[in-house]
């Protein structure tokens, strides 16, 4: 946790700050006891202050690199908080020691680990990876295409695969021979390390089947790949921006939506407001470069407590951690190159949407369950929790989060997957 000794008065040891917590939600938000438990508040806290990451230039943060070196992810949780004042603290401590808000995270947990051995949801995003492949194989530049064949040629293939963040997560595929007693002294582990090509592009293209996570770590890499600079793209490349920012595609829903209470109290979609919590104009193609909308956070891992999204969020209990994911919504952008246009056939819009809905449930497992399940490791970043990766996933394909701030739409497709099979797809 960042700058919590900011919140100290002299004198003062960190441990007095749940405490401070707990009088805050008694005197000021006029909370009742059984929603302040103190040995939550303190343990939520001590996760926080453990969470230390790395500081590197332009100001990339990053936790354990043990990952990214093949080593097993030991090292605490990513939080990365730092609060503006002491009632932001208060508040958001509060709402993450709630006794309800931590079995919610601990079903998040549960569904995420259901949802990396789900061979439906494997077996729709095998398919997409390749589509996927083949549509920005289409369009690719011949730059791109040289630039392909220059870097996976037998002498470069020896050398470590260092393209795309979720490589360095430790997450792809391992297709090269490891060695055993059988095979030392044989030939076909080099001859697999020059021939057998690991790059995200190629194992896009892969007639092999990954997992959930790996297809998850492949797609995102790929879009990392394609995507403008400064849109999860850190260097120049020579391929083609092909994915474009949320939202301004032209197979893009026109503006971010979220979930707001109507005056009957039922859940109604609105649009969401721009970063520093204004409308969005009426035209928002005609921006420039990305735009800046309310994600409900101030930063990496703090919420901002004036956000819609945030109360909201809150008022139902729900996990959220590193706002509406932007990540997330940078992948559904991808698939929308495959959007098929308003007169096609019932069938190609059903695919689009399974297609949605299964890259939605994906990332969110990747980010949510255990390592030692295929998830994404916990140390490296804070992650987003299932409601920040569904709201999004709502705009890009209506009625897959019909029953927000729940599980039972995941609950729903996880059961019909596990009854009826996944041959259907």
């Amino acid at each position: 946790m960042l700058n919590y000794q900011k919140l100290l008065e002299p004198g003062e040891k960190k441990e007095i700050l749940p405490l401070k917590a707990y009088e805050y939600g008694i005197k000021v938000m006029h909370l009742l006891p059984r929603d302040l438990n103190i040995t939550y508040l303190q343990e939520t806290f001590n996760e926080w202050i453990r969470s230390e990451p790395w500081q590197l230039p332009s100001g990339i943060m990053l936790g354990s690199v043990k990952p990214s070196i093949g080593l097993d992810d030991d090292q605490p949780k990513a939080y990365w908080k730092s609060f503006p004042d002491k009632p932001s603290f208060y508040r958001q401590l509060i709402y993450d020691s709630h006794p309800s808000l931590r079995k919610n995270k601990q079903k998040e947990t549960e569904l995420a680990i259901k949802i990396l051995s789900n061979e439906k949801i494997a077996a729709v995003l095998n398919e997409l990876r390749r589509a996927i492949a083949a549509e920005l194989w289409k369009k690719e530049s011949i730059s791109g295409k040289l630039s392909y064949y220059l870097t996976t040629n037998p002498i470069a293939n020896l050398l470590p695969n260092m393209g795309g963040s979720y490589n360095l997560a430790n997450s792809y595929p391992r297709l090269r021979t490891e060695p055993t007693i059988d095979n030392i002294g044989s030939i076909q582990p080099l001859l697999e390390m020059m021939f057998i090509k690991t790059d995200r592009i190629s194992l896009a293209f892969s007639e092999k089947d990954f997992t959930v996570s790996e297809n998850i770590a492949i797609l995102h890499d790929i879009k990392e790949l394609f995507s403008p600079r400064g849109n999860s793209r850190a260097l120049p490349t020579a391929h083609p921006v092909l994915i474009p920012h949320p939202y301004q595609g032209k197979n893009s829903p026109p503006r971010p939506m979220r979930w707001e209470l109507n005056e009957d109290f039922d859940y109604e979609r609105v649009a969401v407001l721009q970063k520093n919590l204004t409308p969005f104009s009426k035209d928002p193609k005609k921006h420039k470069g990305e735009i800046k909308w309310d994600q409900g956070r101030l930063g990496a891992g703090t919420r901002n407590e004036a956000s819609p999204d945030t109360i909201m969020a809150r008022r139902a209990r729900m996990p959220i951690e590193t706002g509406r994911s932007h990540t997330a919504a940078r992948l559904f952008e991808m698939i929308s190159l495959l959007k098929p246009a308003s007169n096609a056939s019932i069938e190609e819009h059903k695919l689009f949407k399974r297609r949605i809905q299964a890259i939605a449930y994906g990332i969110f497992a990747y980010w949510n369950a255990p390592n030692e399940y295929g998830g994404y490791p916990k140390s490296l970043t804070p992650i987003h929790t299932y409601h920040e990766v569904m709201d999004p996933a709502e705009d890009y394909a209506p009625g897959i989060y019909s029953q927000p701030f729940s599980y039972e739409d995941l609950k729903d497709y996880l059961q019909k997957s596990s009854s009826h099979g996944y041959a259907r797809l």
